[in-house]
């Protein structure tokens, strides 16, 4: 099953940078998009994300190791990834439940790409990890890791202003405020910016009728979690 994971939301963000390729030099070393994926997932700002949720089956936690399971998946070919500028309308990325399981994501310009790829590979942790999260809340984690990512490094905020990003950025930002406060542990997302984050994704149009919508939601509905 796939997941068009931004749909109409990704309409609101707005790219740039100065690298028009899918690669990019670090110490002097071409990296292709393969391996700036590998070095995104375990580099210094995803390792720097962390927060739990609460679950139907209990606490959901993204850590840094979370990420690192994902690229180990995609070096042992149990996630394989394709970069496309054909997918559908409005739509960011995809993560597809499989044999092997796919990413497919557009080349990778700078921050926005890098923040969306981030987006699908914590749909990614869900389905290799094989943890029960509904749909709903499985698009919500999702948009906070991005935003969390957005914020960190720098992306200008009208450049990811479209509702679904703005209101997964207030979550970030009250998680980026204990990160500064050192609070102990990974912390917890603030319930209310949490629960007003997952009406919004239930409700938007690229959600509504899906896994993530509200009937979705109130069946309990989840996308592929089978490793």
């Amino acid at each position: 099953m796939w997941r068009g994971m931004f749909g109409h939301a990704d309409r609101g963000l707005v790219r740039g940078g100065t690298l028009g390729t899918n690669q990019r030099h670090r110490k002097g070393v071409t990296m292709t998009g393969r391996e700036r994926i590998l070095h995104l997932l375990r580099g210094p700002v995803a390792a720097r994300i962390r927060f739990t949720f609460p679950g139907a089956g209990g606490t959901v936690t993204i850590s840094p190791v979370s990420f690192r399971h994902v690229a180990n998946h995609i070096e042992s070919g149990h996630i394989s990834i394709v970069f496309t500028n054909a997918l559908p309308a409005g739509v960011g990325g995809q993560y597809i439940s499989g044999t092997p399981n796919q990413l497919m994501v557009q080349p990778i310009i700078g921050r926005v790409e890098e923040g969306l790829i981030l987006h699908e590979c914590t749909h990614a942790v869900f389905d290799v990890t094989r943890t029960p999260v509904v749909a709903n809340d499985d698009e919500a984690a999702s948009y906070v890791v991005d935003a969390l990512y957005f914020r960190m490094t720098g992306l200008r905020h009208p450049r990811w202003n479209v509702i679904s990003h703005a209101r997964a950025g207030q979550v970030a930002d009250l998680l980026l405020k204990q990160y500064a406060e050192g609070t102990h542990g990974i912390p917890a997302v603030d319930p209310t910016a949490w629960t007003v984050l997952k009406a919004t994704v239930m409700f938007r149009p690229n959600y509504r009728f899906g896994p993530a919508g509200l009937l979705g939601t109130l069946l309990g509905s989840q996308y592929p979690h089978d490793g």
